[in-house]
């Protein structure tokens, strides 16, 4: 009888199973031994040999050794400590900038970023003077008058409601005096000087009135256009005894004939004053055409100048409901004295004067001293309290 060892093929899967078993045996024996705690793992210092037989019909018969690392009960195992992490949120700064807009505003605006309703003809407007560091007067020029291309239009607009306005009087009109606010704008306030323009006729050529910090040079005469500054420095115009009355409200009233445009339409056919025609002024040859001022109040809630040139009191009304006048009164004519002068006024600088158009001339008569009276516009937040009237 062959009494040689007989040797088994175990598949190797079945191999590896043995392996195991094998080894959790010797490990809870081991466990055992060194009197580990129940439910605590005990780690061995080795791992354990088993020996494995070789498949039969290899020829040799050999023993393999292979080393098992221990495995570890899912029960000896503590449980994980876990720590909740607490999520930050960190909001979002969001820095919203409001848009730039240059959309023609509803009446009536806030003129703070935008510029005023534009001329018929189309030509923009360039902002010439700031308030605050915000645009506060806007000028323009342009061809009204389609039959005549040698009229030429100057355009000064501003908002009355971010500008505090004084009338200023001249040696010779009105004269008189002492007043606060005498012939020329006080070195005290001109670093707020922001813009100034001329007044009205002389009064032999009006049978309008004229009453300035509470004194009447000359009575005033209902139904006639009238320049009105508020006690509290700003200015309009309107028709005296329908709009405006002296009530107490006025700090100054200035009038130069009837209105030249009225509601939004020419009123010269209509204009009546007592006592005759009404003159509404020539050159100093006697000719009609003239280059003339006028300022007036436009549904946007602005207010505008036009110096215009050479043209009639009838052209001048066309022009003028050309450009959206409301309610339209003419002021001086002839020669230099139409003028609108607007100025820049660096910290510690003296005033540096720019004039609306090239046919002005005196650029510093509202500050050097004027013979003729005049309305001056300044930056309230730069005006020195009691500098002016």
């Amino acid at each position: 009888m062959n009494t040689a060892p007989r040797r088994w093929l175990l598949p190797a899967a079945a191999v590896g199973l043995l392996a195991v078993v094998v080894g959790d045996a010797l490990w809870a024996t081991a466990q055992h031994r060194t009197g580990g705690p129940a439910g605590r793992s005990v780690a061995p210092s080795a791992g354990l040999s088993v020996p494995l037989v070789s498949a039969p019909g290899v020829g040799v018969s050999q023993t393999t050794t292979t080393t098992i690392a221990p495995q570890t009960s899912l029960a000896n195992l503590a449980p994980a400590t876990v720590t909740p992490t607490s999520p930050t949120v960190t909001p979002a700064s969001t820095t919203v900038t409001p848009a730039s807009t240059t959309a023609t505003p509803a009446s009536p605006p806030s003129l703070s970023t935008v510029s005023p309703v534009p001329l018929p003809s189309g030509n923009g407007w360039t902002a010439v003077a700031d308030v605050g560091r915000v645009p506060a007067v806007w000028t323009a020029t342009d061809h009204p008058l389609a039959a005549r291309p040698d009229v030429v239009a100057a355009y000064a607009t501003f908002d009355p409601r971010r500008l505090h306005a004084a009338l200023f009087n001249g040696t010779d009109l009105p004269g008189g005096g002492p007043w606060t606010n005498a012939n020329k704008v006080p070195v005290s306030a001109t670093t707020a000087l922001v813009a100034a323009f001329n007044g009205g006729f002389r009064f032999k050529h009006i049978k309008g009135g004229y009453f300035t910090e509470g004194v009447t040079v000359k009575p005033l005469l209902d139904g006639d256009a009238t320049l009105a500054v508020s006690t509290s420095g700003q200015l309009t115009i309107g028709v005296y005894g329908r709009d405006l009355t002296n009530d107490g409200s006025w700090v100054s009233l200035r009038q130069n004939l009837p209105m030249v445009v009225d509601h939004g339409r020419e009123s010269v056919l209509s204009a009546h004053e007592p006592g005759g025609a009404i003159y509404w002024g020539d050159d100093y040859g006697h000719v009609l055409l003239d280059f003339r001022s006028a300022v007036c109040t436009r549904a946007d809630g602005t207010m505008m100048y036009v110096a215009v040139g050479k043209v009639d009191i009838n052209d001048l009304a066309t022009v003028l409901v050309g450009a959206g006048c409301q309610e339209a009164m003419q002021l001086d004519i002839n020669g230099t004295w139409p003028q609108f002068v607007t100025f820049a006024n660096p910290t510690g600088a003296a005033p540096n004067p720019s004039l609306l158009d090239p046919r002005m001339g005196h650029a510093t008569r509202y500050i050097d001293g004027s013979s003729k009276d005049f309305i001056a516009l300044f930056d309230p937040a730069q005006l020195p309290a009691g500098a002016v009237r």
